[in-house]
């Protein structure tokens, strides 16, 4: 499968459009939909690759 890369920017507005997505789903008690989970599995993946990053920045820091 193909990745697709994006800036610190875009992935920040792509997390802040899943937490609004999430929450709405929330709001409207969906558990059941097909695009919950997926988009919470986006959302995990997004969020660990920002922590490695600011971990591999803090060791270049720290060099």
């Amino acid at each position: 499968m193909n990745k697709i890369e994006l800036t610190r920017e875009e992935a920040m507005l792509v997390m802040r459009l899943l937490n609004f997505f999430l929450s709405k789903a929330k709001d409207m008690n969906v558990h059941s939909n097909s695009d919950v989970a997926p988009a919470k599995a986006l959302k995990q993946n997004i969020f660990s690759q920002f922590m490695k990053l600011d971990e591999q920045e803090a060791e270049n820091e720290s060099e």
